[in-house]
Protein backbone atom coordinates (compact mmCIF):
# COMPACT_ATOMS: atom_id res chain seq x y z
CA UNK A 1 0.00 0.00 0.00
CA UNK A 2 3.07 2.47 0.69
CA UNK A 3 4.21 1.98 -2.92
CA UNK A 4 0.99 2.43 -4.36
CA UNK A 5 0.56 5.73 -2.42
CA UNK A 6 4.30 6.67 -2.99
CA UNK A 7 3.54 6.05 -6.60
CA UNK A 8 0.12 8.49 -6.34
CA UNK A 9 2.04 11.12 -4.82
CA UNK A 10 5.01 10.84 -7.38
CA UNK A 11 2.34 11.57 -10.06
CA UNK A 12 0.68 13.88 -8.66
CA UNK A 13 3.87 16.41 -7.99
CA UNK A 14 4.55 15.86 -11.42
CA UNK A 15 1.50 17.35 -12.68
CA UNK A 16 2.04 20.37 -10.01
CA UNK A 17 5.48 21.01 -11.79
CA UNK A 18 3.85 20.99 -15.16
CA UNK A 19 1.35 23.38 -13.57
CA UNK A 20 1.21 25.15 -16.88
CA UNK A 21 -0.82 21.96 -18.55
CA UNK A 22 -3.22 21.24 -15.39
CA UNK A 23 -5.97 20.84 -17.57
CA UNK A 24 -4.72 17.69 -19.24
CA UNK A 25 -4.40 15.43 -15.90
CA UNK A 26 -7.45 13.22 -14.79
CA UNK A 27 -7.29 10.96 -11.45
CA UNK A 28 -9.76 8.42 -10.73
CA UNK A 29 -9.49 5.50 -8.15
CA UNK A 30 -11.64 2.50 -6.47
CA UNK A 31 -12.14 0.56 -3.58
CA UNK A 32 -14.04 -2.55 -3.79
CA UNK A 33 -14.77 -4.34 -0.53
CA UNK A 34 -16.28 -7.45 -0.01
CA UNK A 35 -17.07 -10.29 3.15
CA UNK A 36 -18.54 -13.07 2.09
CA UNK A 37 -20.33 -16.25 3.95
CA UNK A 38 -19.14 -19.34 1.88
CA UNK A 39 -21.48 -22.13 2.45
CA UNK A 40 -21.20 -24.04 -0.96
CA UNK A 41 -20.07 -26.99 0.00
CA UNK A 42 -23.28 -29.10 -0.19
CA UNK A 43 -22.51 -30.35 3.44
CA UNK A 44 -24.39 -28.82 6.56
CA UNK A 45 -21.70 -30.83 8.72
CA UNK A 46 -19.40 -28.23 7.74
CA UNK A 47 -18.89 -24.78 9.42
CA UNK A 48 -19.56 -21.82 6.38
CA UNK A 49 -16.46 -19.82 5.56
CA UNK A 50 -15.88 -16.38 5.80
CA UNK A 51 -13.86 -14.02 4.12
CA UNK A 52 -13.29 -10.53 3.25
CA UNK A 53 -11.58 -9.55 -0.17
CA UNK A 54 -10.48 -5.85 -1.18
CA UNK A 55 -9.40 -4.47 -4.40
CA UNK A 56 -7.83 -0.92 -4.83
CA UNK A 57 -7.28 0.85 -7.58
CA UNK A 58 -5.65 4.78 -8.26
CA UNK A 59 -5.36 5.91 -11.88
CA UNK A 60 -3.84 9.05 -13.90
CA UNK A 61 -4.60 9.85 -17.32
CA UNK A 62 -2.59 12.26 -19.48
CA UNK A 63 -3.95 14.30 -22.72
CA UNK A 64 -0.66 15.10 -24.14
CA UNK A 65 -2.24 16.60 -27.45
CA UNK A 66 -5.21 15.94 -29.33
CA UNK A 67 -3.25 12.82 -30.84
CA UNK A 68 -1.56 11.38 -27.59
CA UNK A 69 -3.32 9.86 -24.74
CA UNK A 70 -1.34 8.19 -22.00
CA UNK A 71 -3.19 6.14 -18.85
CA UNK A 72 -1.89 4.59 -16.31
CA UNK A 73 -3.66 2.13 -13.39
CA UNK A 74 -1.99 0.51 -10.32
CA UNK A 75 -4.13 -2.02 -8.81
CA UNK A 76 -3.38 -3.80 -5.13
CA UNK A 77 -5.55 -7.07 -4.18
CA UNK A 78 -5.63 -8.93 -1.26
CA UNK A 79 -7.51 -10.85 1.23
CA UNK A 80 -8.40 -9.86 4.43
CA UNK A 81 -5.27 -11.84 6.93
CA UNK A 82 -3.23 -12.82 3.98
CA UNK A 83 -0.42 -11.24 5.22
CA UNK A 84 -0.49 -13.31 8.44
CA UNK A 85 0.79 -10.26 10.39
CA UNK A 86 0.26 -6.78 10.98
CA UNK A 87 4.10 -6.11 10.17
CA UNK A 88 4.87 -7.94 6.88
CA UNK A 89 4.02 -7.37 3.42
CA UNK A 90 3.21 -9.64 0.46
CA UNK A 91 4.44 -6.81 -2.43
CA UNK A 92 1.29 -7.17 -4.07
CA UNK A 93 1.30 -3.56 -6.25
CA UNK A 94 0.83 -4.64 -10.09
CA UNK A 95 0.23 -2.57 -13.09
CA UNK A 96 -3.03 -3.33 -14.00
CA UNK A 97 -3.54 -1.05 -16.89
CA UNK A 98 -0.75 1.02 -18.36
CA UNK A 99 -1.01 2.02 -22.06
CA UNK A 100 -0.85 4.65 -24.59
CA UNK A 101 -3.22 5.57 -27.20
CA UNK A 102 -2.43 7.20 -30.75
CA UNK A 103 -5.29 8.88 -32.83
CA UNK A 104 -5.23 9.33 -36.30
CA UNK A 105 -1.20 8.73 -36.73
CA UNK A 106 0.25 9.54 -40.15
CA UNK A 107 -2.86 11.37 -40.60
CA UNK A 108 -4.89 8.06 -41.30
CA UNK A 109 -8.28 7.69 -40.28
CA UNK A 110 -7.39 4.54 -36.84
CA UNK A 111 -6.27 4.82 -33.30
CA UNK A 112 -3.70 2.73 -31.86
CA UNK A 113 -3.73 1.32 -28.42
CA UNK A 114 -0.49 -0.40 -26.99
CA UNK A 115 0.60 -1.67 -23.89
CA UNK A 116 -2.14 -3.55 -20.77
CA UNK A 117 -5.48 -2.19 -21.23
CA UNK A 118 -8.91 -4.13 -20.65
CA UNK A 119 -10.52 -5.39 -23.31
CA UNK A 120 -15.02 -4.98 -22.80
CA UNK A 121 -17.12 -5.91 -25.56
CA UNK A 122 -20.91 -6.11 -25.79
CA UNK A 123 -22.39 -7.94 -23.23
CA UNK A 124 -19.27 -9.55 -21.60
CA UNK A 125 -19.95 -13.20 -23.22
CA UNK A 126 -17.19 -13.35 -25.23
CA UNK A 127 -14.98 -10.89 -23.97
CA UNK A 128 -15.20 -9.17 -20.37
CA UNK A 129 -13.12 -7.44 -17.79
CA UNK A 130 -14.88 -9.74 -15.04
CA UNK A 131 -15.47 -6.40 -12.61
CA UNK A 132 -16.79 -8.81 -9.75
CA UNK A 133 -13.31 -10.77 -9.61
CA UNK A 134 -11.11 -8.82 -6.75
CA UNK A 135 -8.28 -8.80 -9.30
CA UNK A 136 -9.91 -8.36 -12.66
CA UNK A 137 -8.46 -9.11 -15.94
CA UNK A 138 -6.11 -6.92 -18.52
CA UNK A 139 -3.99 -8.28 -21.32
CA UNK A 140 -0.73 -7.17 -23.10
CA UNK A 141 -0.72 -6.49 -26.09
CA UNK A 142 -1.82 -3.44 -29.04
CA UNK A 143 -5.14 -3.02 -30.62
CA UNK A 144 -6.22 -0.81 -33.39
CA UNK A 145 -9.60 0.82 -33.80
CA UNK A 146 -10.32 1.60 -37.52
CA UNK A 147 -12.20 4.28 -38.92
CA UNK A 148 -14.10 4.74 -35.38
CA UNK A 149 -16.55 7.28 -35.95
CA UNK A 150 -17.71 5.17 -39.07
CA UNK A 151 -16.94 1.39 -39.19
CA UNK A 152 -16.48 0.53 -35.68
CA UNK A 153 -14.16 -2.06 -36.19
CA UNK A 154 -11.38 -2.95 -33.91
CA UNK A 155 -8.12 -5.52 -34.24
CA UNK A 156 -6.53 -6.90 -31.49
CA UNK A 157 -3.10 -9.14 -30.67
CA UNK A 158 -2.60 -10.04 -27.03
CA UNK A 159 0.27 -11.63 -25.49
CA UNK A 160 -0.89 -14.51 -22.32
CA UNK A 161 2.34 -15.81 -21.87
CA UNK A 162 5.72 -15.61 -22.98
CA UNK A 163 8.17 -17.94 -22.08
CA UNK A 164 11.46 -16.95 -23.16
CA UNK A 165 13.16 -14.44 -21.11
CA UNK A 166 14.01 -10.76 -22.52
CA UNK A 167 17.65 -11.09 -23.72
CA UNK A 168 19.48 -7.48 -22.44
CA UNK A 169 23.01 -7.96 -23.43
CA UNK A 170 22.93 -10.37 -26.60
CA UNK A 171 25.58 -13.29 -26.35
CA UNK A 172 25.83 -15.50 -29.64
CA UNK A 173 25.94 -18.39 -26.89
CA UNK A 174 22.64 -18.43 -25.45
CA UNK A 175 20.85 -18.61 -28.75
CA UNK A 176 19.74 -22.24 -28.73
CA UNK A 177 20.68 -24.21 -31.76
CA UNK A 178 18.53 -25.49 -33.58
CA UNK A 179 16.09 -22.52 -32.79
CA UNK A 180 12.68 -23.52 -32.44
CA UNK A 181 9.48 -21.90 -32.05
CA UNK A 182 8.69 -19.75 -29.35
CA UNK A 183 6.09 -21.69 -27.16
CA UNK A 184 4.04 -18.61 -26.33
CA UNK A 185 0.05 -18.08 -26.34
CA UNK A 186 -1.36 -15.44 -27.91
CA UNK A 187 -4.98 -14.44 -29.40
CA UNK A 188 -5.35 -12.12 -32.46
CA UNK A 189 -8.83 -11.23 -32.91
CA UNK A 190 -11.79 -8.75 -34.73
CA UNK A 191 -14.60 -6.89 -32.49
CA UNK A 192 -17.37 -4.95 -35.15
CA UNK A 193 -20.36 -2.71 -34.46
CA UNK A 194 -23.28 -2.23 -36.57
CA UNK A 195 -26.41 -0.29 -36.56
CA UNK A 196 -29.15 -2.16 -38.38
CA UNK A 197 -32.19 1.08 -37.09
CA UNK A 198 -32.37 3.01 -34.06
CA UNK A 199 -33.95 0.40 -32.52
CA UNK A 200 -31.58 -2.56 -32.54
CA UNK A 201 -27.71 -3.42 -33.56
CA UNK A 202 -25.81 -6.71 -34.48
CA UNK A 203 -22.27 -7.13 -33.12
CA UNK A 204 -19.62 -9.57 -34.65
CA UNK A 205 -16.74 -11.15 -32.49
CA UNK A 206 -13.96 -13.00 -33.59
CA UNK A 207 -10.37 -14.24 -32.31
CA UNK A 208 -7.76 -17.14 -32.65
CA UNK A 209 -6.06 -18.42 -29.62
CA UNK A 210 -2.90 -20.20 -29.66
CA UNK A 211 -0.99 -22.09 -27.29
CA UNK A 212 2.09 -23.11 -29.41
CA UNK A 213 3.32 -25.26 -26.64
CA UNK A 214 3.71 -29.22 -27.85
CA UNK A 215 1.67 -31.78 -26.30
CA UNK A 216 2.04 -33.92 -29.29
CA UNK A 217 5.00 -34.15 -31.72
CA UNK A 218 4.26 -31.13 -34.27
CA UNK A 219 1.06 -30.50 -32.55
CA UNK A 220 0.61 -27.08 -30.39
CA UNK A 221 -1.83 -27.66 -27.04
CA UNK A 222 -4.11 -25.32 -28.63
CA UNK A 223 -5.54 -23.35 -31.59
CA UNK A 224 -9.23 -22.54 -31.79
CA UNK A 225 -11.24 -19.76 -33.45
CA UNK A 226 -13.95 -18.84 -31.82
CA UNK A 227 -16.73 -16.97 -33.98
CA UNK A 228 -19.82 -14.96 -32.29
CA UNK A 229 -22.67 -12.39 -33.00
CA UNK A 230 -25.06 -10.75 -30.25
CA UNK A 231 -27.99 -9.16 -31.66
CA UNK A 232 -29.82 -6.31 -29.43
CA UNK A 233 -33.38 -5.49 -30.05
CA UNK A 234 -35.68 -2.69 -27.80
CA UNK A 235 -39.23 -2.43 -29.36
CA UNK A 236 -40.92 -0.28 -26.42
CA UNK A 237 -41.48 -2.10 -23.15
CA UNK A 238 -39.73 -5.17 -24.56
CA UNK A 239 -36.50 -5.69 -25.24
CA UNK A 240 -34.34 -8.96 -26.57
CA UNK A 241 -30.33 -10.45 -26.88
CA UNK A 242 -29.67 -13.07 -28.65
CA UNK A 243 -26.23 -14.61 -28.73
CA UNK A 244 -24.02 -17.27 -30.82
CA UNK A 245 -21.25 -18.56 -30.89
CA UNK A 246 -18.82 -21.33 -32.56
CA UNK A 247 -15.38 -22.98 -31.55
CA UNK A 248 -13.36 -24.87 -34.35
CA UNK A 249 -10.05 -26.00 -34.16
CA UNK A 250 -7.64 -28.67 -31.64
CA UNK A 251 -7.26 -28.59 -27.91
CA UNK A 252 -4.47 -31.07 -26.55
CA UNK A 253 -4.45 -32.95 -30.05
CA UNK A 254 -8.67 -33.12 -30.18
CA UNK A 255 -10.49 -31.48 -32.67
CA UNK A 256 -12.88 -28.91 -31.39
CA UNK A 257 -16.12 -28.09 -32.11
CA UNK A 258 -18.61 -26.37 -29.84
CA UNK A 259 -21.40 -23.75 -29.93
CA UNK A 260 -23.04 -21.33 -27.54
CA UNK A 261 -26.69 -20.27 -27.91
CA UNK A 262 -28.22 -17.62 -26.06
CA UNK A 263 -31.66 -15.87 -25.88
CA UNK A 264 -33.34 -13.98 -23.74
CA UNK A 265 -36.51 -11.11 -23.51
CA UNK A 266 -36.78 -8.50 -20.92
CA UNK A 267 -40.42 -6.89 -20.25
CA UNK A 268 -40.68 -3.37 -18.63
CA UNK A 269 -43.83 -2.29 -16.63
CA UNK A 270 -43.63 0.28 -14.10
CA UNK A 271 -40.96 0.06 -11.75
CA UNK A 272 -40.81 -3.58 -12.11
CA UNK A 273 -39.07 -5.20 -15.26
CA UNK A 274 -39.65 -9.06 -16.00
CA UNK A 275 -37.17 -11.70 -18.06
CA UNK A 276 -37.05 -14.81 -19.24
CA UNK A 277 -34.17 -16.78 -21.09
CA UNK A 278 -32.17 -19.68 -21.97
CA UNK A 279 -28.03 -20.00 -22.30
CA UNK A 280 -27.18 -23.24 -24.16
CA UNK A 281 -23.29 -24.23 -23.94
CA UNK A 282 -22.79 -27.57 -25.96
CA UNK A 283 -20.63 -30.35 -24.19
CA UNK A 284 -19.15 -33.65 -25.04
CA UNK A 285 -20.59 -36.88 -24.82
CA UNK A 286 -18.74 -39.01 -22.54
CA UNK A 287 -19.04 -41.90 -24.49
CA UNK A 288 -17.39 -40.38 -27.55
CA UNK A 289 -14.23 -38.44 -26.15
CA UNK A 290 -12.36 -38.53 -29.23
CA UNK A 291 -13.61 -34.75 -30.31
CA UNK A 292 -13.80 -31.65 -28.24
CA UNK A 293 -17.33 -30.74 -28.23
CA UNK A 294 -17.51 -28.25 -25.02
CA UNK A 295 -17.73 -24.77 -25.72
CA UNK A 296 -14.88 -22.82 -23.58
CA UNK A 297 -16.17 -19.40 -22.15
CA UNK A 298 -12.66 -18.74 -21.48
CA UNK A 299 -12.72 -14.93 -21.41
CA UNK A 300 -16.12 -13.58 -20.79
CA UNK A 301 -17.16 -12.61 -17.71
CA UNK A 302 -19.40 -15.59 -16.75
CA UNK A 303 -20.37 -14.25 -12.90
CA UNK A 304 -22.97 -12.05 -14.61
CA UNK A 305 -24.62 -14.88 -17.01
CA UNK A 306 -24.55 -18.57 -14.86
CA UNK A 307 -25.25 -17.67 -11.41
CA UNK A 308 -23.91 -15.93 -9.07
CA UNK A 309 -22.69 -18.64 -6.98
CA UNK A 310 -20.19 -19.17 -9.87
CA UNK A 311 -20.55 -23.05 -10.36
CA UNK A 312 -20.61 -22.58 -13.80
CA UNK A 313 -19.08 -23.22 -16.41
CA UNK A 314 -16.40 -24.64 -14.31
CA UNK A 315 -18.84 -27.82 -12.35
CA UNK A 316 -19.94 -28.81 -16.10
CA UNK A 317 -17.46 -31.59 -16.02
CA UNK A 318 -17.00 -31.49 -20.05
CA UNK A 319 -20.67 -32.13 -19.92
CA UNK A 320 -22.02 -27.99 -21.05
CA UNK A 321 -24.53 -26.80 -19.65
CA UNK A 322 -28.12 -25.74 -20.26
CA UNK A 323 -29.19 -22.99 -18.25
CA UNK A 324 -32.99 -22.07 -18.25
CA UNK A 325 -33.80 -18.64 -16.13
CA UNK A 326 -36.07 -16.17 -14.64
CA UNK A 327 -35.51 -12.85 -13.75
CA UNK A 328 -37.52 -9.92 -11.96
CA UNK A 329 -35.98 -6.27 -10.88
CA UNK A 330 -37.67 -3.47 -9.05
CA UNK A 331 -36.37 -0.23 -9.15
CA UNK A 332 -38.74 2.56 -7.18
CA UNK A 333 -39.03 5.66 -8.45
CA UNK A 334 -37.23 8.18 -6.15
CA UNK A 335 -35.76 5.44 -4.11
CA UNK A 336 -31.97 4.77 -3.99
CA UNK A 337 -32.51 1.29 -3.65
CA UNK A 338 -33.21 -1.73 -6.40
CA UNK A 339 -33.94 -4.75 -5.75
CA UNK A 340 -33.41 -7.95 -8.25
CA UNK A 341 -34.48 -11.91 -7.81
CA UNK A 342 -33.02 -14.53 -10.33
CA UNK A 343 -33.54 -18.36 -10.50
CA UNK A 344 -31.62 -20.38 -12.61
CA UNK A 345 -32.34 -24.26 -13.12
CA UNK A 346 -28.89 -25.59 -14.52
CA UNK A 347 -28.89 -29.22 -16.62
CA UNK A 348 -26.44 -30.54 -18.54
CA UNK A 349 -26.03 -30.22 -22.19
CA UNK A 350 -25.21 -34.04 -22.71
CA UNK A 351 -26.37 -36.74 -20.04
CA UNK A 352 -23.86 -38.88 -17.95
CA UNK A 353 -22.88 -42.10 -18.47
CA UNK A 354 -25.80 -43.86 -16.14
CA UNK A 355 -27.92 -40.82 -17.85
CA UNK A 356 -28.14 -38.09 -15.15
CA UNK A 357 -28.48 -34.58 -16.33
CA UNK A 358 -29.57 -32.43 -13.70
CA UNK A 359 -27.08 -29.89 -11.84
CA UNK A 360 -29.61 -28.06 -9.85
CA UNK A 361 -31.66 -24.75 -9.12
CA UNK A 362 -30.05 -21.37 -7.89
CA UNK A 363 -32.23 -18.82 -6.56
CA UNK A 364 -29.66 -14.92 -6.40
CA UNK A 365 -31.49 -12.31 -4.37
CA UNK A 366 -29.93 -8.38 -4.67
CA UNK A 367 -30.41 -5.64 -2.68
CA UNK A 368 -28.30 -2.73 -3.88
CA UNK A 369 -28.08 0.89 -2.18
CA UNK A 370 -27.15 3.72 -4.29
CA UNK A 371 -25.07 5.67 -1.92
CA UNK A 372 -24.05 8.52 -4.00
CA UNK A 373 -23.03 9.07 -7.15
CA UNK A 374 -20.21 6.11 -8.26
CA UNK A 375 -20.99 4.45 -4.73
CA UNK A 376 -22.93 1.54 -3.84
CA UNK A 377 -23.88 -1.03 -1.18
CA UNK A 378 -24.57 -4.18 -2.23
CA UNK A 379 -26.13 -7.15 -0.40
CA UNK A 380 -27.03 -10.35 -1.73
CA UNK A 381 -27.91 -14.12 -0.96
CA UNK A 382 -28.50 -16.99 -2.97
CA UNK A 383 -29.50 -20.80 -2.78
CA UNK A 384 -28.30 -24.05 -4.67
CA UNK A 385 -30.14 -26.66 -4.61
CA UNK A 386 -28.44 -29.59 -5.61
CA UNK A 387 -29.12 -32.14 -8.48
CA UNK A 388 -28.56 -35.56 -9.34
CA UNK A 389 -25.47 -34.62 -11.42
CA UNK A 390 -24.00 -32.60 -8.60
CA UNK A 391 -24.96 -35.15 -5.75
CA UNK A 392 -23.31 -37.66 -7.70
CA UNK A 393 -19.95 -35.81 -8.01
CA UNK A 394 -19.45 -34.23 -4.65
CA UNK A 395 -21.03 -37.63 -2.68
CA UNK A 396 -21.83 -37.99 0.23
CA UNK A 397 -22.44 -34.14 -0.05
CA UNK A 398 -25.67 -33.22 -0.58
CA UNK A 399 -27.06 -30.86 1.34
CA UNK A 400 -28.99 -27.21 0.22
CA UNK A 401 -25.75 -25.09 -0.45
CA UNK A 402 -25.74 -21.45 0.64
CA UNK A 403 -23.77 -17.94 0.09
CA UNK A 404 -23.63 -14.31 1.05
CA UNK A 405 -22.18 -11.15 0.73
CA UNK A 406 -21.78 -7.32 1.28
CA UNK A 407 -20.19 -5.23 -0.88
CA UNK A 408 -19.01 -1.88 -1.16
CA UNK A 409 -17.93 -0.21 -4.49
CA UNK A 410 -16.55 3.36 -4.65
CA UNK A 411 -15.34 4.85 -8.04
CA UNK A 412 -13.57 8.32 -6.85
Amino acid sequence: MKKLLLVFMVLYSFSIIHSQDLSGWKFSGQVQLRSELDGRDFSDRTHPLTFASLRTRLGVEKSVSENLKFFVQFQDSRVFGQEGSPTTNIKNIDLYQGYITLQKPFDLDFNVQAGRFEILYGTERFFGVSGWSYIGRSFDGVRLSIKPECWDLDLFALTLNESVNYINAPLPSIYPIPQNATPSHSIYGFYKKNKITDASKFDLTGFFEIDRRDVLPDTNALEVLTLGGTYYGNYGDFSTVVEAGYQLGSRAGKDVSAYLISLSGNYKTGITTLGLGADILSGTDPNKTDKFNSYQTTYGTNHKFYGYMDYFPSNTQGLGLNDFYFKASLNPVDSKFNFALDFHHFMSNQSTTDDKNTFGQEIDLTVKYNFIKGTAITWGGSLFFPGDIMKAIYSPREDLAYWSYLMITANL
